[in-house]
């Protein structure tokens, strides 16, 4: 119940800092849209309805249904949650009202962080990988590993070659804080994995929503140098409590808070190797 509390009350914060950004509609291709301030809910209008990627919360829910409304009339049919963040999960009761079915990964279901407004899943998919389909489109869902939160899920869209990833790649910053809920080596392991994904676009939940494979590339290469780092300071001699305040990185300080949390990444680092979580 302690790791929740944290989690909760870290989430707070997140939600607070963002709550008043502006929120605006992307449109990654003919019929695949993103909507959001700083975190980013998709939508994907196929023949027979529409299918929501995490509703986010209720503000960024209304402005995305406001968005679906301006380019079909058909209706919200299925929500799919990516993960069991509620940062990403609150918000889906408009959908719901409509009659949406949700979906999640059995993990994520059995793992969701309590929050009143996250609407319970209807219906769960397992193992690593699987199909959604509705109206002849296709969503591939792939399942890696518990790298970031549990049941996360990596969707690739055929009809475009599109792959979309919630948290696992923020673009032009680095690693969130100290990595809350995740598993560092995992995640790398993760997007290893996702680099044999066949796709050109990717569109991504933070920061920026719509990227390349280079945005992938950039990811795993800050976590590389990430442990490279840590490894050299270790190697060196470096006291270890003196190392989050003595590694630099500066072929990545152009990133959002370099300054910041890079200590934090660091200390992230430093707990998996000295105790292996």
């Amino acid at each position: 119940m302690i790791k929740y509390s944290c989690l909760v009350l870290l989430l707070l914060l997140v939600n607070s800092v963002f709550a008043q950004t502006e929120i605006k509609e992307y449109q990654a291709q003919d019929s695949l849209y993103m909507v959001g301030d700083r975190v980013y809910s998709l939508y994907y209008i196929t023949p027979e309805g529409v299918v929501v990627i995490d509703p986010i919360n209720d503000r960024i829910a209304a402005e995305t249904m406001n968005s679906i409304r301006r380019h079909t009339n058909l209706p919200v049919k299925y929500v799919i949650y990516s993960h069991n963040h509620w940062d990403h999960n609150s918000g889906g009761k408009i959908y719901k009202d409509q009659g949406a079915k949700f979906i999640a990964h059995t993990l994520a279901a059995q793992n969701m962080s309590p929050n009143e407004k996250v609407v319970s899943p209807d219906s769960l998919w397992n193992d690593h990988q699987s199909v959604f389909s509705l109206g002849g489109k296709d969503i591939e869902l792939y399942y890696y590993s518990k790298n970031h939160g549990d049941g996360m899920t990596v969707f690739r869209f055929p009809e475009y070659n599109t792959v979309f990833t919630v948290d696992l790649v923020v673009p032009d910053r680095v690693l969130y804080a100290y990595l809350p809920d995740a598993k560092p080596q995992l995640w790398l392991e993760t997007l290893y994995e996702m680099e044999k994904l066949d796709f050109d676009q990717l569109l991504m939940a933070h920061v920026r929503p719509i990227g390349t494979r280079k945005d992938l590339d950039l990811q795993i290469q800050y976590f590389e140098d990430l442990y490279a780092a840590v490894d050299s300071a270790m190697k060196n001699g470096t006291p270890f409590f003196e190392i989050p305040k003595t590694v630099q990185m500066p072929q990545h300080e152009e990133l959002m808070n370099y300054d910041e949390w890079l200590h934090m990444n660091v200390w992230r680092i430093l707990m998996e190797k000295a105790i292996g979580q």
